[in-house]
């Protein structure tokens, strides 16, 4: 028996020998290598690097060319950044990602400089397709000059039947035509809901522009989205995101609908964009009763969240409950504010929080966190509150950052424009290039209780990246605007690539 071993022992030893004098052990390749890049890696541990390996979708190595060139192997994709800046791709913590998609077949009115290119525009889309809703828009009267409010007058001849229900940038405002309001039902003596007025002109006769809950008297017989055209949506939307290098997105105030396509569109493989969803806040049970919680879902589509607007006002018992139930339940509560007074609220209801269920990693956020006093701002660090910054406020974002305040990024589009430079550019004329570029990538990471797997490029992380035309850090704040994205790697997939 011991001979027997013995003889085992030795084959086993001369076959091991002879596999290494024929051959190189084997090794696991990479799918792909980027080389020749000036890595900003967002990771405190290794600032910098050359060059970067990717296995599946995940990143295994990054650091200097000859520590990749181990990497490569026959079937490795190599992708020359010819000495370009590769980064983190982008998290917008906070959009509308549906809308944001349905906007881009429909009408963009935010950049229309004047009230008669604003009207252009909407007649352009009326002859395009007529008689199909024109919504959407999110025009800024406050571009024009002068800067006068519109009126239906101005669009009536020129969509003739075509029905349009436009909305103002903040979403405080719409614009209905006469079409529109006749399949509303809305007249001169249409009295003015609670909450909302139908501004009116001298003979008391509607203008058209509906303001607050008026809104809803229009939205109400809005078309409904199919599932295609819903799909349809999202698939502008991801495709808009990759060219500029938007590779996660939290989507506010997401619909059962929207959730479903994208679902759809994960089981296909053609969610080309990492999505976070909140529900509003009053669906907080459908995800409780489940036994969902906070960041529950796959690499692709993830739930376990909660948005609910808090107002100047007390806020409403009933939704003060949803909340506190949905924050005791463990899913992650998103306070959407839209005033300083909003702003306070939403961070009494923190403290709500914490003396109802304890101290714990919750992660509470504040949606448009810029409206909060100066005074307010210190109460972030202390109750642990998250500041989602969102649209164009780069002062604010200054200050949450002198005072360590955990902070995020988001665009609130199609509010506002979804393409990360000019948010950069704004806020790195208060801020440091790269403290703006980790609140769009790590700090939104770390909102969404994904700072394991995103916002870094780090070995383990998934391999979300982008190559810049140029170095965002080397160059002054304004000229950041007009940095373009060449190429959009989500899970070690290119989404998009531009030629410089």
């Amino acid at each position: 028996m011991r001979h027997r071993a013995r003889a085992v022992v030795a084959a086993c030893s001369l076959l091991s020998t002879l596999a290494a004098g024929c051959s190189r052990p084997a090794r696991l390749a990479a799918d792909l290598v980027i080389t020749r890049a000036k890595v900003w890696t967002g990771d405190s541990q290794q600032p910098e690097a050359v060059a970067v390996a990717v296995v599946g979708d995940r990143i295994v190595d990054v650091g200097g060319a000859d520590e990749i060139e181990y990497w490569r192997g026959r079937s490795t994709t190599i992708l020359d950044a010819e000495g370009r800046r590769l980064i983190p791709g982008f998290n917008d913590a906070h959009v509308h990602f549906v809308e944001g998609g349905t906007d881009l077949d429909s009408v963009d009115l935010r950049d229309a400089p004047s009230q008669a290119e604003f009207v252009r525009r909407i007649a352009e889309r009326a002859k395009a397709k007529p008689h199909e809703w024109i919504v959407g828009g999110h025009w800024d009267h406050r571009r024009w000059h002068p800067a006068e409010l519109p009126a239906r007058e101005a669009i009536d001849d020129r969509t003739n039947g075509t029905p349009v229900f436009v909305t103002s940038a903040d979403g405080r405002m719409a614009l209905a035509n006469s079409a529109a309001l006749g399949r509303a039902g809305i007249t001169e003596t249409t009295p003015d809901p609670p909450g909302g007025t139908l501004v009116r002109d001298a003979n008391g006769n509607p203008t058209g522009l509906l303001e607050g809950a008026a809104t809803d008297l229009v939205a109400r017989i809005v078309p409904r989205m199919t599932a295609a055209e819903r799909a349809q949506a999202v698939k502008r939307a991801l495709q808009y995101a990759a060219s500029l290098g938007v590779t996660s997105v939290q989507d506010m105030n997401a619909s059962s609908d929207d959730v479903a396509a994208y679902a759809d569109l994960a089981n296909h493989g053609e969610l080309t964009v990492r999505v976070y969803a909140a529900l509003a806040d009053a669906a907080w049970y459908d995800q409780a009763r489940l036994g969902l919680r906070r960041g529950f879902g796959s690499a692709s589509l993830r739930l376990g969240a909660v948005n609910g607007s808090v107002g100047d006002v007390p806020i409403d018992e009933n939704r003060r409950t949803r909340l506190m139930a949905a924050d005791h339940a463990g899913l992650q509560v998103c306070l959407d504010v839209r005033s300083e007074g909003g702003a306070a609220a939403a961070l009494d209801l923190v403290d709500a929080f914490v003396r109802a269920d304890g101290d714990r990693d919750r992660r509470l956020r504040i949606e448009h966190a810029q409206y909060a006093s100066v005074g307010d701002a210190d109460r972030f660090a202390a109750s642990k509150a998250i500041a989602t910054v969102t649209a164009r406020s780069p002062e604010e974002f200054a200050r949450f950052s002198r005072m360590n305040v955990r902070t995020a990024i988001g665009s609130d589009w199609p509010s506002a424009p979804l393409n990360p430079m000019l948010r950069l550019a704004a806020v790195a004329a208060h801020a440091t290039a790269p403290a703006a570029v980790a609140a769009y990538t790590s700090g939104s990471a770390f909102a969404e209780f994904q700072e394991s797997v995103k916002g870094t490029i780090a070995r383990g992380r998934f391999a979300d990246m982008v190559i810049l035309s140029d170095d965002i850090f080397a160059i002054p704040a304004p000229p950041i605007d007009g940095v373009q994205v060449l190429t959009t790697i989500v899970g070690g997939k290119v989404v998009h690539q531009r030629n410089p």
